[in-house]
């Protein structure tokens, strides 16, 4: 591993001890693995395949699109930040969770058998993914090849936009942001991570399904 890449897996790690450290950002993903060195294991991993990939830069841009994609979804129902001034994202989702259960993830309650116990499954995968994110983040800060990653909030803000979108769609709520708004952000979404996986088809995808916890 040469010097750059070291540096790069050494703000991967402190990316998960803070991570770690913060009960609010671990503390469900923690009651279903509470295996530290399993944890750690698994996050680092990804991060050394990134590292080891002929065009790391590509292979760390490809894995921040589509962890964003998987992260949205659960975000917006389990928002880690006020989201108040964000275009479509309401915060409020969290207020509907029965019926997104049952409507959206009926795999889940089904294995759980109990609604309470489903959703912590999925919260402790929203963190698992907040990790993921966090650690791909990292690398795209530390890795450079001189191109421009300025999208990655655009598409951050999309993302949630649409994943709102379409939980209200599933329940049949009023929308935050109209047809041909979110037509516009599938489009813009859809192209640019084809772009990404263009640049980088050598990689294996790098996000996990959504698991179920037990």
């Amino acid at each position: 591993m040469d010097s750059g890449a070291a540096n790069a897996y050494g703000l991967a790690e402190q990316a998960f001890e803070d991570w770690l450290a913060d009960h609010g950002r671990c503390g469900w993903a923690r009651t279903f693995e509470p295996a530290t060195v399993k944890l750690r294991n698994r996050a680092l991993g990804r991060v050394a395949a990134v590292l080891g990939h002929p065009s790391p830069c590509a292979a760390a841009r490809r894995w921040v699109c589509d962890t964003i994609q998987a992260w949205a979804p659960l975000e917006v129902l389990f928002p880690t930040r006020d989201y108040v001034e964000e275009p479509g994202v309401s915060g409020e989702l969290g207020s509907h969770m029965t019926d997104i259960m049952e409507h959206e993830y009926a795999f889940m309650l089904a294995a759980a058998a109990n609604p309470q116990l489903a959703a912590e499954w999925l919260q402790a995968d929203a963190q698992q993914l907040g990790l993921d994110l966090a650690l791909a983040d990292s690398l795209l800060v530390s890795l450079h090849d001189g191109a421009d990653d300025d999208w990655v909030q655009g598409h951050t803000c999309m993302s949630l936009a649409l994943a709102e979108y379409l939980h209200r769609q599933a329940l049949g709520l009023h929308q935050l942001i109209g047809d041909a708004i979110a037509m516009s952000y599938t489009t813009s979404v859809a192209l640019r991570r084809r772009q990404l996986h263009a640049a980088c088809r050598s990689t294996p995808c790098l996000v996990a399904a959504t698991r179920r916890y037990a």
